[in-house]
């Protein structure tokens, strides 16, 4: 381990525990006394909770994932400033978001907290990005497609036109891999009609 290999090791425990901070378990306590991992698809996640509790409700659980996954990274680069302790903050804030361990490693999907850790990561190329995908999340109300516009459009603009180094080329497009991987072991937990694809956010 590098003489500053303790430093990382603190960065990537630290990532997790704020990755593990379940908003969207908390906020459909306070406001609703309710358990979201008992209501909707059962997600532990800013959609579920838009959909079950209220979209302002989601939207600020959204908003506070996001900002989990960008403080992650930033806390590397103030302490480490190193570009793979970054990687390994971001993978561990997705890690701790997906899988935390207080709820029996049943978290999120992680795709906020992925939003997160790759503006922090490429803000250059993710913040505009993140505003056209805001674009199509007012046209289409969903959630899934303004997700997979931005964690699809960040990997293959980094690669080209962008010109990233490969390292951090393959870093975007592995967390929208991690991601997708969260979705698919979810889907698998749930049983019903609502196992099939994912609902779009209400109108109105």
């Amino acid at each position: 381990m590098p003489p500053n290999g303790t430093i990382w090791l603190i960065c990537g425990l630290v990532s997790y525990l704020i990755g593990g901070l379940p908003t969207a378990y908390i906020a459909a306590r306070m406001l609703k006394g309710q358990d979201i991992r008992k209501l909707g698809d059962r997600n532990v996640g800013a959609a579920n909770v838009y959909r079950n509790i209220g979209p302002t409700a989601g939207l600020a659980v959204g908003a506070v994932d996001i900002a989990k996954g960008s403080v992650a990274v930033l806390l590397a680069r103030v302490l480490v400033d190193s570009t793979v302790a970054e990687m390994i903050c971001g993978v561990a804030v997705i890690a701790g978001h997906s899988w935390p361990v207080h709820f029996r490693l049943k978290g999120g999907r992680g795709a906020a907290t992925a939003v997160g850790v790759l503006i922090a990561t490429m803000p250059a190329l993710a913040i505009p990005l993140s505003l056209l995908a805001g674009v199509v999340l007012y046209s289409t109300k969903s959630a899934l497609k303004t997700l997979s516009f931005f964690l699809i459009g960040v990997p293959l603009l980094a690669w080209w036109p962008a010109h990233y180094s490969n390292p951090v080329v393959i870093f975007a497009l592995g967390v929208p891999l991690m991601v997708g991987f969260s979705h698919f072991l979810s889907v698998m937990r749930r049983t019903g009609p609502e196992s099939v694809g994912e609902p779009a956010l209400p109108r109105g």
